[in-house]
């Protein structure tokens, strides 16, 4: 979000910033949808927003991001690889920074960027530019949360009904976002399987190298120790990478319980055939029975 104002005129003024690849202004951004139910419409009317808009408040947050965003002449879609996303994060808060100080260097106005996740605690709130604005906007930090978590609660679809006859399974999501289990890094995954062996096995502990504590379903060829290790032999870990191996710890957990609805797939567009610019388009896995959220939600942003 990127708030301007012009402090030198006696009436607030709108601000209308274009570049050579922006076919609209800032002021026209926001009107594109009217309220709320407009912004879940369109959310809804999606694949990668809907399925963001129900994976909680993060989720709900991003896919509100992207559908009130212009439509540009270079269009751009959600990044779901957790990894390329936060370079791009990163590359583009540069570019931010940059074209905010040129901004205020240039026009002479107070101009900040402030970027607001909710549900993340220490990394919720950023927000840099021009001071004394910059000051003014983060001592709002209490109340702007406030009010983006009641609007975002507003927004969000209802909650999807529980099925008691569906084994209990924490859905792969990451820092709030549903992550597809080949987009995952290999922390995320280590990082991810002991919380799964708990849901799976009923166990508080995994108990590592008991052949009594083996689960059915883990893979015959990796052997039952911490995963936050590959004790395979030398010649196994030339076959296949320990992340694609741990990887298919988690599908084959998944498949075993009969959860497959709660693995997002990620799949693209054929370029050729849409004749549009290639776009990623998260989805899960077929089933005969509707996704339950997890109630641990939090403990598996890892």
């Amino acid at each position: 979000m990127v708030t301007m104002m012009d402090t030198t005129a006696p009436e607030p003024l709108t601000l209308s910033v274009q570049s050579d690849d922006d076919d609209g202004c800032m002021s026209t951004q926001s009107s594109e949808f009217g309220d709320g139910a407009d912004l879940m419409a369109a959310a809804m009317g999606d694949e990668v927003t809907a399925q963001l808009a129900a994976a909680g408040p993060i989720g709900m947050a991003a896919a509100a991001a992207i559908v009130s965003a212009k439509k540009r002449k270079r269009p751009h879609s959600f990044e779901t690889n957790p990894s390329i996303r936060k370079r791009q994060q990163n590359r583009l808060l540069r570019k931010l920074r940059q074209t905010i100080d040129e901004f205020a260097t240039r026009v002479g106005q107070q101009a900040v960027v402030l970027v607001a996740t909710p549900g993340k605690p220490t990394t919720s709130f950023k927000c840099f530019g021009a001071k004394p604005l910059e000051d003014v906007v983060k001592n709002l930090r209490s109340m702007i949360m406030e009010e983006l978590e009641t609007a975002l609660a507003q927004q969000a679809p209802p909650p999807v009904q529980e099925d008691p006859s569906l084994y209990e399974l924490p859905p792969l999501i990451i820092d709030g976002i549903p992550t597809p289990v080949e987009k995952m890094t290999q922390a995320q995954l280590r990082a991810f399987i002991p919380l799964m062996l708990k849901y799976s096995t009923g166990r508080g502990k995994p108990g590592w190298g008991r052949e009594s504590t083996r689960p059915p379903w883990w893979p015959k060829e990796l052997p039952w120790a911490n995963v936050r290790m590959d004790a395979r032999p030398e010649e196994e870990k030339q076959k296949i990478s320990w992340t694609h191996a741990l990887r298919q710890i988690v599908i084959n957990c998944y498949k075993y319980h009969g959860r497959e609805d709660l693995l997002p797939a990620f799949s693209e567009e054929d370029e050729k055939a849409s004749g549009t610019a290639t776009v990623g388009v998260l989805k899960f896995h077929k089933s005969a029975n509707p996704p339950t959220p997890s109630p641990l939600t939090s403990a598996t942003q890892v």
